[in-house]
Order: structure tokens, then C-alpha cells, then sequence
């Protein structure tokens, strides 16, 4: 399961991680699919630049957005009781499907939003400029309307709330 950034311009997932640390792009009925081809594992029948790395040998799992950004490592650990979460530390059995648990893929979702916050927070500023500017064109094209319909310079200053010279500096050469 992946999630989307609100813009659409980013797609993160909890990858299953293999020995040689490379991310799962997905799974299927016979393991882990990582990209690239080590000789090592199967290569996956539909996908032939992908090996199926099987669910046993999986080592983890860690954040990953396809804009290449990668999160800390969630470490598999082979018993119950060395599973510490406050270490990045998460059990599973060998015979599962080697999927985080939800546990770890909430932890992991939190770290990916953590990794989108400042694209969104620029994103909001991108927006704000875009209304700003709109804005200012909109004020600029009713200020000519105004002094087209016979305006003076000080009623159009007092409407934008500065003097009569303010706005004439601003808006007389755009006439």
C-alpha cells in the first residue's frame, strides 16, 4: 500500500528492504520484487529487470518516495523478544510475507509526510505568490479603469490606503 502527496507529485510506500539494501518496488506470490539483477535471485517473470528476492531473506524496511528520497532503516529482527520499536526494531516470522507491520508502516508514513512537509509548506508558498501576483494585476487593471472613469490620484490612494503621490508614482507611467 502507497500513499500520494496532495499535489500527486510524490509516491511513497514502506519498502521491504533485501540483503544488499536494495528497496522492494512490490511483491508478488513469490516474494520481494527489487530492481536490478545481481544473478542471485530469480528474475521476475513479468518485470525482467526485477529480481524476487524471497520473503525470508528480507533484512527490514524503510521509507522510499519515488522522488528517490529513502527513510531510516526498520530493522527484522529473528524473535519476538529482541523487537525494541523504540530502536527501529520489528519482528517477523520467517514463513510471512515479509510486509511491515502496521505498526512500522504507520512510523514509516509519519517519517515519509515528515520528508513531504517542507515541499508542501514551498507548495503553499508557491500558491500565495500566484494569488499575490493575480492580485496585483487585478489591482493594477482596476486602477487604470479608475482613472480612465475620471478618478482622481487622491481617491485612488485613500481606496488602497496610501497618498495621493504613492499612488500616482506607482500607476501614472502604466496609463
Amino acid at each position: 500500500m502507497g500513499w500520494v502527496s496532495n499535489d500527486n507529485e510524490h509516491e511513497g510506500w514502506a519498502a521491504a528492504v533485501a540483503p544488499d539494501g536494495r528497496p522492494s518496488a512490490s511483491s508478488s506470490g513469490e516474494g520481494i520484487l527489487v530492481q536490478g539483477i545481481t544473478g542471485r535471485y530469480q528474475p521476475d517473470k513479468m518485470l525482467p529487470d526485477y529480481e524476487v528476492v524471497p520473503d525470508r531473506e528480507i533484512i527490514g524496511w524503510r521509507g522510499a518516495c519515488d522522488c528517490g528520497w529513502r527513510g531510516e532503516l526498520w530493522e527484522r529482527v529473528p524473535s519476538p523478544a529482541a523487537a525494541d520499536f523504540s530502536r527501529r526494531r520489528d519482528y517477523l516470522s520467517p514463513d510471512d510475507v515479509a510486509h511491515a507491520s502496521n505498526e512500522v508502516e504507520d512510523a514509516i508514513h509519519d517519517e515519509w509526510k515528515a520528508h513531504l512537509a517542507p515541499l508542501e509548506a514551498v507548495a503553499g508558498v508557491e500558491a500565495a505568490a500566484r494569488d499575490y501576483s493575480q492580485a496585483g494585476e487585478r489591482l493594477d487593471k482596476t486602477v487604470a479603469a479608475a482613472k480612465a472613469a475620471g478618478a482622481s490620484w487622491t481617491d485612488i490612494g485613500r481606496a488602497v490606503g496610501i497618498s495621493r503621490q504613492s499612488a500616482h508614482e506607482r500607476w501614472a507611467d502604466r496609463q
